[in-house]
């Protein structure tokens, strides 16, 4: 085992490391393996754990956690013992990497200590404590970094003589981090002199003596002027001084994250011998950070490409120009002005000639296009040619075999990271919620967040609670995002992606921008458009090739939820409300009739009310089969109360209490009863306001069947009676049957005599009706609740005369809960072999539903069985299916089930 705390706190066993959560947890076994084999007083662990206050309950939550410690984390691998005063962790201290990390540092040879400073070097993985809050954590960080510091430093020392390179690159860094520290400083240029890389350390020499002068007032001390005459006494400084271009900006202070994209863009080229160019594009949404990584990725190669670094910022430059940047980058190159070629070949051939046998890095920022890139891009070997665009520079991979990598909005944890970065980790500590709720509504886009932080960092006294209510209340503006500097106010960057597209694909963005929810489908864009599906997908691609839209499998568009903003206000700004308005009517009338034409598919035994036609442009999909219907369904009810929300602000009552019950079935098969409500709740006012009584008792039933379902009986009731009030004064009597059914569940928990009656009724209502099925189902629910009463004989006869009607009228899911009651009472009465037969009969006819919730409650039925029976691996095996079933859906009931299959496998 090895604790490790050079990073996140994790524990490592046989090369698997698994993080310590909650950060409590972490900070004790941290505050304990500081100081592994040694007694930790109680005082000092409270104080590191909760700061010098600590509150009521400390003692006794500090007790809690170290039995946590000890039997979760520790796991017999080590032993938290108590002694007088205080707690010890008795591991040795080879088992905790930063004592490990010192002691190799002190036991490093003084004839060769090389290896053994790279061994504890090696045993890093980032920042210290990575995340734990508080004044402990962060003096122990800083105390860590400055050792790690003077460790590297004294590596890199021992090394330059043998690997000038490889010290140059561990010092590079760290002269980023530490620009004032005068020894770092001499080492880095040593290393870079020593490697034949004069230029680049007479220019790091400049750039430490502007810091020193700017920051401090101050000239450098005798060692770096020392080391500055050595370089200007070389012979060779004179000659590649001034041939040698380092042109890159200054990288992002706060840069955070993006590990994987810099490890990909570090494979790209990176043989010791390369026998060829390579080019690499960068694209993204706009905001997302391309020129940063851009930029961090080239200062951290620097080493890779000793010929230098050309820049050019191409924003800036006419796209159908790109002979304006050549004599720029002949000139670094050391072309004489008099000497630049006129024409604008015979530069592209000097610019490739003077490249040919230099290994040099050409960073091209913010591209239009691949048109523009193509003369700038270094064809010498080993040189690397790296591009940043709003673009997808596709047409670059063809010609120039260019590798593609595209830039996402950040994820949750490097957002924190950022944010910590500009603010500190104990900021965001104290308000951990609402960091989190800032970035959730920067939408996690590097741009957002850092205009956000820099904000933020200005007002230290600022609740963040009170700027994430703020920005909150203006989720559907992008005022908190503007910025006095047009290059990182967010409408200037959104709109300079914006400007590139043509007419129609600018509509679309702007009629895209009007959908509510966090995705949609292309027939869903067609609509809003009012195009046909092939035109609208033509235009979408130019979207995506703009990367302001991004298409995921299968084949829906989402947009960020910022970009969404802006081109909601682009809409309101370029077009009349009559067009907005239509486009809306357009889009609820596809949801619409393409929900009415997934219900007829997957629940053709309900009958549905009748639809006005849609308006021309609104495109309806139709479903072959069940399957497809049923993934339209769950891709679509994510957006679904945010649509009924639009419904209702367009005055579109009928359209939202409609589209609410269209999806109810499938709502409520899910188990998605929260939601049920939320949406319901909504179509009612809709309906009330409408004076509409078939809406308002449509509603009212769905209402009721997800309070009963969540187990609030007294709202069920009275949504239920509502319901059935309404549909008998509409005449409705087999709707009001099916609610009769209902009004069973909630009654049936005060009792099975009180809920027969209204399935008597129901059962009543459906053979007037001719709906044999329906009828047959009433009398299953009748038998099963005449055996919750104990009048099993009875019941059964109920039960398998319903269950024959069922099979003959060839209703699987019906013959299906037949067979689960008749099972259920085979079981009661002891006829084990015949409930066993039962149920798995059942579960074999609810195998074809859409609905897993019946298979998996039979299946749990059928392994209580087992166990009363006294076979336990039958038992476990049903439940195991049954758990599956309930995890297809996400419902909480896989997690209770695992629990109790586990505890009868360690019984």
């Amino acid at each position: 085992m090895l604790i490790r705390l050079l990073g996140p706190v994790e524990v490592d066993r046989s090369g698997q490391s698994r993080p310590v959560r909650p950060p409590q947890v972490a900070l004790v076994l941290a505050a304990l393996a500081w100081e592994a084999g040694r007694v930790v007083p109680v005082e000092s662990l409270l104080a590191r754990v909760w700061g010098e206050l600590a509150p009521a309950g400390a003692r006794r939550t500090l007790h809690t956690v170290l039995t946590r410690v000890r039997h979760e984390v520790l796991a017999g691998d080590g032993d938290v013992v108590l002694r007088v005063g205080g707690y010890l962790l008795d591991v040795d201290e080879s088992a905790v990497d930063v004592l490990r990390f010192r002691c190799l540092v002190k036991q490093a040879a003084e004839a060769d200590p090389a290896p053994q400073l790279g061994e504890a070097l090696a045993l890093w993985r980032g920042d210290p404590l990575t995340g734990l809050p508080g004044e402990w954590a962060e003096r122990a960080r800083q105390r860590m970094r400055d050792e790690r510091k003077e460790t590297q430093l004294r590596w890199a020392r021992t090394v330059t003589g043998s690997d000038p390179a490889a010290a140059a690159a561990a010092l590079a860094p760290l002269a980023e981090e530490y620009p004032l520290d005068e020894p770092l400083a001499v080492a880095l240029i040593e290393a870079l002199h020593a490697g034949g890389r004069t230029a680049e350390a007479l220019s790091h020499f400049a750039r430490v003596r502007r810091t020193l002068a700017g920051e401090l007032g101050v000239e450098p001390g005798t060692s770096l002027r020392q080391v500055h005459r050595m370089l200007l006494r070389s012979d060779s400084t004179t000659e590649t001084a001034h041939l040698v271009p380092l042109q890159l900006p200054v990288g992002l202070r706060h840069f955070v994250g993006r590990t994987v994209e810099l490890a990909q863009l570090a494979a790209i080229g990176a043989e010791d011998h390369p026998t060829t160019a390579a080019v690499c594009a960068i694209s993204g949404p706009p905001g997302v950070g391309k020129s940063s990584v851009a930029l961090r990725w080239a200062h951290l190669q620097r080493d890779r490409f000793p010929g230098g670094q050309l820049y050019a910022d191409l924003s800036t430059v006419d796209p159908d120009d790109p002979a304006v940047v050549l004599p720029r980058f002949l000139g670094a190159l050391g072309v004489p002005e008099a000497q630049v070629p006129s024409g604008f070949e015979a530069q592209i051939g000097l610019y490739r000639s003077m490249l040919a046998e230099r290994r040099v890095l050409v960073v091209l920022d913010n591209a239009h296009g691949a048109t523009q890139v193509r003369p700038l891009v270094a064809a010498g070997a080993g040189c690397l040619t790296l591009v940043t665009s709003r673009c997808e520079l596709t047409g670059l991979a063809v010609t120039e075999g260019a590798h593609l990598l595209r830039l996402d909005i950040m994820p949750s944890q490097d957002a924190h990271h950022l944010l910590a970065a500009w603010l500190g980790e104990q900021r965001l500590a104290a308000e951990p919620e609402a960091a989190e709720r800032i970035i959730g509504r920067c939408g996690r886009l590097p741009l957002a967040l850092a205009i956000v932080a820099a904000q933020l960092s200005q007002r230290p006294e600022l609740p963040l609670a009170e700027v994430a209510a703020d920005l909150e209340q203006t989720d559907s503006d992008l005022e908190p995002f503007a910025h006095s500097d047009p290059a990182i106010d967010l409408r200037r960057v959104f709109w300079r992606s914006y400007r590139e597209l043509s007419s129609p694909a600018a509509r679309l963005f702007r009629r895209l921008g009007q959908h509510p929810g966090p995705h949609l489908s292309l027939p869903a864009a067609a609509s809003l458009a009012g195009h046909p599906v092939e035109h609208t997908r033509e235009l979408t691609s130019n979207l995506r090739g703009a990367n302001l839209v991004e298409i995921r499998p299968p084949g829906r568009l989402y947009l960020h939820a910022l970009l969404r903003v802006y081109a909601l206000e682009k809409g309101q700004s370029a077009d009349s409300l009559a067009i907005r308005h239509a486009a809306n009517r357009r889009l609820l009338d596809h949801y619409l009739h393409s929900a009415w034409a997934a219900h007829a598919v997957c629940y053709p035994h309900r009958d549905r009310p009748a639809l006005e036609q849609p308006e021309p442009g609104a495109v309806v999909e139709r479903f072959a089969d069940q399957a497809t219907a049923l993934r339209w369904y769950a891709d679509e009810s994510v957006a679904l109360p945010a649509l009924l929300g639009a419904a209702t602000v367009e005055g579109l009552d009928r359209h939202a209490w409609m589209l609410a019950w269209s999806f109810a079935e499938f709502m409520q098969r899910r188990g998605l009863w929260e939601e049920t409500l939320r949406v319901h709740a909504v179509a009612l006012q809709a309906a009330e306001r409408l004076d509409d009584h078939l809406g308002a008792a449509h509603c009212h039933n769905g209402i009721a069947r997800a309070q009963a379902k969540l187990g609030r009986d007294l709202e069920a009731v009275d949504h239920f009676e509502q319901a059935i009030a309404l549909y008998k004064d509409l005449d409705e009597p087999v709707l009001q049957a099916y609610v009769l059914l209902g009004l069973a569940t909630p009654l049936s928990r005060q009792g099975p005599e009180r809920a027969l009656d209204p399935t008597l009724r129901a059962r009543e209502l459906f053979e007037q009706a001719g709906d044999s099925v329906a009828a047959a189902r009433a009398l299953n629910n009748a038998g099963w609740l005449r055996a919750q009463g104990g009048e099993h004989d009875a019941a059964l006869a109920d039960c398998r005369r319903a269950q024959q009607v069922l099979a003959d009228l060839k209703c699987p899911e019906g013959e299906g809960h037949a067979w689960d009651s008749i099972a259920y009472i085979l079981d009661v009465k002891g006829d084990v072999p015949g409930a066993v037969a039962g149920f798995e009969r059942a579960a074999e006819l609810f195998r074809g539903c859409d609905d897993p919730h019946p298979a998996a409650e039979t299946l749990v039925r059928l392994g209580q069985t087992h166990l009363r029976a006294g076979d336990t691996t039958a038992a476990l095996e049903a439940w195991t299916r049954a758990a599956t079933f309930y995890e297809a859906v996400g419902d909480a009931k896989a997690d209770r089930l695992r629990d109790r299959i586990a505890a009868l496998r360690a019984s």
